[in-house]
């Protein structure tokens, strides 16, 4: 059971430095885990989604990336959170990544702009 656990922290925490790092390549062996699920219908459309998303954020930011994890506005569902990454200059998130964790299991999906 902590096995698992610790498995959900590594995958989370290599989701935030391959995000901030604008590496989403480093992100691909923890996304083709059992443990993880996504949004779209597999997962290699979805890491060619992310791996977009990840290039425009960076391309429209000044200075680095840095994350606020935030409760969502519209979301009852109090095991979801948003990890939102920010950069120097703008007001709003450059990149949004649903996140829920259940069942030994981490569920991700993109926020659109």
């Amino acid at each position: 059971m902590i096995w698992q656990q610790t498995s959900i922290e590594k995958i989370k925490a290599q989701l935030i430095l391959s995000i901030t790092n604008n590496n989403p390549e480093s992100f691909l062996p923890f996304l083709m885990s059992a443990e993880v699920e996504t949004e779209a219908s597999n997962k290699k459309d979805f890491y060619q989604f992310f791996k977009g998303m990840i290039n425009q954020a960076h391309e429209s930011s000044e200075g680095e990336l840095l994350l606020k994890i935030e409760q969502p506005t519209f979301d009852t569902d109090k095991e979801v959170l948003n990890y939102n990454f920010y950069d120097n200059v703008h007001k709003h998130y450059r990149l949004s990544i649903v996140v829920k964790e259940s069942n030994n299991l981490i569920y991700l999906g993109i926020m659109p702009f």
